[in-house]
């Protein structure tokens, strides 16, 4: 009997202080999965949910809860939100992706797959909160991918590297904006806690009026802080925010990155797709969670950076 073809399977491994990387390829097809870090990640944190949602679905039932309907309701509703956090958590930790040089699968369990040809890509979708980008066809039909996957970062580039066509579109965009949840979360905060300081007020407590105080100007100053509209110029990039803008010429960049970084931007956690501009002094700039896409906001930057003609020889 003739030999079977040879397959030659090479595995990568990384570790970093986030989490442990692995990718595997076979030929010229790469395969992404979640490490066994995230994977325990996902059953510690279902647990979590599950006795936090069986907690606050005893809690709903007490007497002076129940009393209460809209104290009640509001309670259940978030059991409900809890539980579909606990089972999507819970669900992703099977999925693996794949690609090659003509195509990605996604394949979130063994008897399903949903492939995409490279050329099918119009578009490509930011969804923070569900912690994944979307690829779009023309058909409106969408194929996921976790940040949670191993090696996500090169994931990002791999799909950067295969749509050129979206690129072509990105360098031409100027405009862009940071998703307003997290603006308007702080502004939230601030409102709660200058309302908490007037009940003090009321009761005559001086200790928590000075809380309340407290606790809003840091909300207040974390508001101005954060950027609102990001406008990608020929001179340079202007980083608008609600009390002042910030101007960053490009002979004042050093580098240009389009990263998979521990997320800075408000309360959300865990590692997000991140533009990091690093000046030639100073702290590097990274802006994340972009409502037209973090990937069309670096395919834009780095087009205008290369462009001004500064990068480094």
């Amino acid at each position: 009997m003739p030999a079977a073809a040879e397959t030659r399977v090479s595995v990568t491994r990384s570790r970093n202080q986030d989490h442990v990387t692995e990718v595997a390829s076979v030929g010229d097809v790469q395969t992404f999965q979640f490490s066994g870090v995230n994977g325990m990640m996902a059953f510690v944190r279902a647990v979590v949910c599950a006795a936090g949602m069986v907690l606050a679905l005893a809690i709903s039932f007490l007497p002076g809860i129940a009393a209460h309907p809209p104290i009640a309701i509001v309670t259940r509703a978030v059991i409900g939100v809890v539980a579909c956090m606990m089972w999507a958590i819970w669900r992703r930790r099977g999925q693996e992706v794949r690609t090659d040089g003509s195509r990605i699968m996604w394949c979130p369990r063994r008897d399903r797959r949903v492939t995409m040809s490279w050329s099918q890509v119009e578009g490509i979708r930011e969804r923070a909160l569900r912690r994944r980008l979307e690829l779009v066809d023309g058909s409106r039909g969408h194929l996921p991918l976790s940040y949670d996957l191993a090696d996500f970062a090169r994931l990002l580039e791999i799909v950067r590297r295969n749509t050129p066509r979206l690129r072509e579109r990105h360098v031409l965009m100027s405009a862009f904006r940071p998703h307003p949840g997290v603006r308007w979360l702080y502004l939230a905060a601030a409102l709660f806690s200058l309302a908490l300081a007037a009940a003090a007020a009321v009761q005559g407590e001086l200790f928590p009026i000075a809380v309340g105080l407290a606790l809003s100007i840091v909300a207040v100053a974390a508001y101005g802080r954060t950027v609102r509209a990001i406008e990608v110029g020929p001179a340079g990039l202007v980083l608008a925010a609600p009390f002042r803008a910030r101007h960053v010429a490009w002979r004042d960049v050093a580098g240009v990155a389009l990263l998979h970084a521990k997320s800075e931007f408000g309360l959300l956690a865990g590692l997000y797709p991140t533009v990091r501009i690093q000046p030639r002094a100073g702290k590097p700039i990274d802006l994340g969670v972009i409502v037209e896409g973090t990937i069309p906001l670096f395919d834009a930057v780095e087009a205008a950076w290369r462009r001004a003609g500064t990068e480094p020889r």
